[in-house]
């Protein structure tokens, strides 16, 4: 994606993810290296997401997802756009965990932003419904019960 293309989903995901009073103590972070992160930096209902976790999991059954993923670094920001199948893993977005990354997986209706900070194992999730959409987690629940 181009530079342009890049800033504004880097914008579009700190409105979605961040808590107005943390985005500009993330901004100076991201793309540091080895800078940290901790749990103030997100909204309340961002979640701990194993790699393993499907994004069908979080969006439900559906037409493929179109993700951006966005790295930074101490100059600029860099964005790339990916297609897949909702069968694909948090681990296919983001390869490795050496570097800070945040992505955004629009999935219909449904919305997943997605942060990963070095050694992470895994991933901070928040899922932003469509309205009138179900909760593909609590649908399960409800079937196993």
């Amino acid at each position: 994606m181009d530079d342009s293309a890049a800033e504004l989903a880097f914008e579009e995901f700190q409105e979605g993810f961040l808590p107005g009073h943390m985005r500009k103590l993330f901004l100076k972070s991201f793309g540091v290296p080895k800078a940290k992160f901790g749990n103030r930096f997100f909204t309340e209902d961002a979640q701990y997401r194993n790699w393993d976790t499907k994004l069908f999991s979080l969006a439900g059954e559906g037409p493929n997802v179109e993700t951006i993923v966005i790295y930074g670094s101490p100059d600029k920001i860099e964005a790339h756009l990916l297609k897949g199948e909702r069968r694909r893993s948090l681990r296919d977005i983001v390869l490795d965990d050496w570097q800070a990354a945040c992505a955004i997986v629009r999935a219909g209706p449904t919305t997943i932003f997605v942060f990963i900070e070095p050694k992470m194992r895994g991933c901070i999730a928040r899922v932003v419904r469509g309205e009138g959409e179900e909760d593909p987690e609590l649908v399960e629940a409800e079937m196993e019960n």
